[in-house]
């Protein structure tokens, strides 16, 4: 069994840029210069919305200078549109308190957030780092003054999402391990049983195979037995057990397969998968082996998780006196 997943070099997304950032939700064409908002009578316009937006994917493609999936590449630059107009609105407003407060940032904290970019994003080659940021079509000065903005709106951020926040008491932390504490549980092992429906038989065409599909995935929809299903549709040597392959490890299977097994929970039934000539429906009839922490093991992570939601809280909570004392409006499409 074969499956195949899309990657790429960033580069080569980032040459395939105009591509990506044309996923708008609509075909209407757009008006480059209307008005999306004013902020404090400074208008932001869709052009400015646009290149917001090619700015952060062009950074966040240079920091992922390895291999991204296209697919991945796709569903951030969506994140991105989807927030762009109020990050500018946010970013409006800090930038403008910041220079109300008389905050300056000194060249040598652009010059450390720089070479700390080159470190980490490029492992210190400084010259791969100049030849990705002439291929995205950013000079050195804009990328330098993106890094000092940055610099000044995450002082204030930090400065009121801070350190003074109310402790986490034992029952905070207690209802916080019962919401997180699956995502601690060890994967265990997924008791497994298969359906491998033909694309194509010599007697049944591509449509008519379709409709088979189709109609197994009706009746397990509808509480249909997985097992009987297995053994009147599926076409591999576990049909006549019903699709039962038993509990698998993560050498077992191919790792396309493999990874949704894991992924699943028990009793669940996978969407079905697209594997070369056949159409793949997984069941996990049960975890073996699966194991959830005590309070006392994960506390310390319970701890952080609190603190980072409170500090989140109180950081959204200034943002919305910014927004209050300021005079915002937002043009509706």
């Amino acid at each position: 069994m074969n499956t195949k997943q899309h990657w790429l070099p960033a580069l080569a997304i980032a040459l395939a840029l105009p591509a990506l950032l044309s996923l708008p939700c609509a075909a209407a064409p757009v008006e480059l210069n209307r008005i999306k908002a004013v902020v404090n009578s400074e208008p932001i316009t869709q052009t400015m919305v646009d290149q917001a937006v090619t700015t952060q994917v062009q950074v966040w493609l240079m920091g992922n200078n390895g291999m991204v999936s296209k697919a991945e590449a796709q569903r951030e630059v969506r994140r991105m549109q989807e927030r762009a107009l109020e990050d500018l609105i946010d970013r409006n407003l800090i930038l403008s308190e910041f220079k109300k407060l008389g905050g300056q940032i000194k060249d040598q904290y652009v010059d450390e957030s720089v070479n700390r970019f080159i470190t980490e994003r490029f492992k210190g080659d400084r010259d791969k780092f100049l030849e990705e940021l002439k291929k995205s079509g950013m000079t050195i000065a804009q990328f330098r003054e993106m890094q000092r903005d940055q610099i000044a709106i995450q002082a204030l951020r930090s400065k009121h999402g801070g350190e003074d926040v109310v402790p986490n008491t034992p029952g905070e932390k207690r209802l916080k391990y019962s919401e997180i504490k699956g995502e601690f549980a060890s994967d265990g092992q997924p008791k497994l049983r298969i359906m491998s429906i033909p694309k194509q038989t010599p007697e049944s065409s591509h449509e008519a195979q379709k409709k088979v599909l189709d109609s197994v995935l009706g009746q397990l929809r509808s509480g249909g037995d997985f097992g009987a299903l297995a053994k009147k549709h599926s076409a591999d040597s576990f049909a006549k057990e019903g699709g039962y392959v038993g509990v698998i490890g993560k050498n077992e299977l191919n790792e396309g397969l493999t990874r949704i097994a894991y992924s699943m929970s028990a009793g669940q039934v996978s969407q079905p998968l697209d594997d070369g000539p056949f159409w793949r429906i997984l069941k996990v009839d049960a975890r073996v082996g699966q194991k959830t922490p005590s309070f006392e093991e994960i506390e310390e992570e319970v701890d952080r998780r609190l603190t980072i939601e409170k500090r989140q809280k109180k950081l959204e909570s200034w943002l919305k006196k910014l927004r209050r004392d300021a005079n915002v409006r937002i043009y509706e499409d």
